[in-house]
């Protein structure tokens, strides 16, 4: 099969908010935008089809084993061009039999051919979500983008005690184990935990709570963040880029008592 003229990208995790579109500020993107646009004059680079809504996607080329992402081209494009890059997200959005058309359209293909390098391309993605963090490389001055700084992914990685629990399965023995529970006297329920995940992708800890009428985060034992529950199940989210300490933990408060990460944290590195 001849080189294709419309491929599959799929982001791997890691990536997901690596692109400048949502990094860099927006007159920067835009400057980036717009030299794309100019040199598109109305027409997707990809399949020739003329409009004025075009839309600009950046390509990227990842190496695993240095874990490098490499800015390769930044291009306008159509939306049905788009929804072939994108085509997980396509499939998410019922769009997927309408992608896969285009693609075999613009590449005058088979079916077995597009089945073919959809598969590559969902193997390049599980192959490269083995990483989590990936060094940008990029020289934007090639794009129209003299001057732009390009800034790294400053997300530390997450190590967490919780890792693998059955919370369904948890007992209250269990419980006292893993944090500090403090009751309130006459007073029932104080906060119970329900899950803790952490997605190393994103830099993210989510905490669901039971009981909880607030959540207090500390980093190095300073508090940095407190969010406050209405009723029902608290579901709470800390997002840890551009911390620059070493270990994390959270109290739950409630009218019933507190319950405390304090004996078990969240080690930060990078």
């Amino acid at each position: 099969m001849e080189k294709l003229k419309l491929t599959i990208n799929l982001l791997p995790k890691g990536a997901w908010n690596n692109d400048f579109s949502k990094t860099l500020p927006k007159k920067d993107w835009d400057k980036l935008r717009m030299f794309a646009l100019k040199r598109a004059g109305g027409k997707c680079e990809i399949c020739g089809f003329k409009t004025n809504e075009l839309d600009v996607h950046e390509e990227w080329d990842f190496d695993t084993q240095n874990k490098t992402q490499t800015l390769k081209q930044i291009i306008a494009i159509c939306s049905k061009c788009h929804g072939v890059k994108h085509f997980k997200n396509s499939v998410r959005l019922g769009h997927g039999e309408e992608a896969e058309k285009h693609f075999m359209n613009v590449n005058n293909c088979s079916e077995m051919e597009f089945a073919n390098h959809l598969n590559k391309a969902l193997l390049d993605y599980n192959e490269r979500n083995s990483v989590y963090r990936w060094k940008i490389i990029a020289n934007l001055e090639k794009f129209g983008g003299s001057g732009i700084e390009v800034k790294q992914n400053n997300t530390p990685l997450i190590k967490s005690p919780y890792e693998g629990l059955d919370w369904d399965k948890l007992s209250f023995n269990d419980t006292k184990n893993l944090f500090e529970i403090k009751r309130n006297e006459n007073l029932i329920g104080s906060p119970k935990i329900v899950s803790i995940n952490v997605d190393n992708y994103q830099g993210t800890i989510l905490v669901k709570a039971l009981f909880a009428d607030k959540i207090e985060w500390y980093l190095d034992d300073k508090i940095i963040q407190t969010k406050y529950n209405t009723a029902g199940l608290f579901t709470t989210e800390l997002k840890v880029k551009n911390l620059t300490g070493r270990l994390v933990n959270f109290k739950l408060i409630g009218l019933g008592g507190i319950t405390t990460s304090k004996s078990l944290n969240f080690y930060l590195w990078r």
